[in-house]
């Protein structure tokens, strides 16, 4: 009978390095002393149950991403997981958690004032904010009625309220984007657009010409001669390695491979994994050299 994901990851848990990491009053309540710690402790969110939205149960990567964003707000784990939603494939976040850290991490003096005004789809927030350097920013929020998106049940039961959390997080956006980078709210991501194709069609002039081109050249190269050993040689050389193929979809985060493999990452390049002959291992232990160049980034 094959183990459910469930008791495969709490097989591959360190409950020992787990159990090393600090209480502290300060720093979301944890104080991690090392990347091993954070896997290890992403691998027990993961097996919380109903501690964590569903989105992030049996899924030690997705808290794993949760655990490290939580280290950089210097915020509880578990709050951030609960504040957090999946949508289109991506982790977003509720606009409250999102207005807490502008708050927290922002370069202001005190909280972020504003006043109201304009009645119905007219309805907007006036905002101002001073920085640590002294200098006064005023902000004009967007209208009520111009908000295409408003999903969030606040929008019919405390409008005012939406639309702070939207102005705010849109200050934040134009004048401190270091401090939410690559953080979005569940709206702006349902809001956003899928991938559409911006090829302009060859109409004539030099669209033409170059629509012809390209096609001139892809049948130039319909049947290429053979490859020589040189030419093997070199691709080998510009990259090509079977660490490439290995999937990290199925990596263990705490394994002890995935640990040397973290470990390894300052030391030397991914091409040489020493687990050639074992990809499970080299799953993990690639899934650990990644993991440490994302936190190095």
């Amino acid at each position: 009978m094959n183990d459910s994901i469930e008791e495969r990851i709490a097989a591959r848990t360190n409950l020992a390095v787990a159990g090393a990491t600090e209480v502290s009053g300060a720093l979301g309540g944890l104080s991690f002393k090392d990347m091993g710690q954070v896997m290890e402790f992403a691998k027990l969110m993961a097996l919380s149950g109903q501690a964590v939205p569903k989105h992030l149960r049996a899924q030690p990567g997705a808290c794993l991403a949760i655990s490290l964003q939580s280290l950089n707000w210097r915020m509880d784990p578990f709050a951030v997981a609960n504040k957090s939603y999946m949508v289109n494939d991506r982790i977003a976040y509720e606009a409250q958690l999102i207005h807490a850290v502008i708050e927290q991490r922002a370069p202001i003096k005190g909280r972020i004032r504003g006043k109201v005004e304009g009645k119905d789809g007219t309805r907007k927030w006036l905002l101002q904010v001073e920085t640590n350097d002294g200098d006064l920013i005023e902000y004009e929020g967007p209208e009520l009625g111009k908000i295409t998106v408003k999903n969030s049940p606040l929008w019919k039961s405390d409008p005012d309220q939406q639309l702070w959390y939207y102005a705010v997080r849109a200050m934040c956006r134009r004048h401190f984007p270091d401090v939410i980078l690559g953080v979005y709210e569940k709206e702006e991501i349902e809001q956003a657009e899928g991938m559409r194709d911006v090829t302009p069609k060859a109409t004539g002039g030099f669209v033409a010409k170059a629509a012809a081109a390209k096609a001139a050249a892809v049948e130039a190269v319909q049947e290429p001669e053979p490859e020589t050993v040189d030419q093997v040689d070199q691709e080998e050389e510009a990259g090509s390695h079977w660490t490439t193929d290995v999937s990290l979809d199925d990596a263990f985060p705490g394994s002890d491979a995935w640990q040397e493999g973290a470990s390894a990452f300052a030391t030397m390049p991914a091409e040489a994994c020493p687990y050639a002959d074992d990809l499970a291992r080299a799953a993990d232990w690639l899934g650990g050299w990644h993991g440490a160049r994302r936190a190095a980034e």
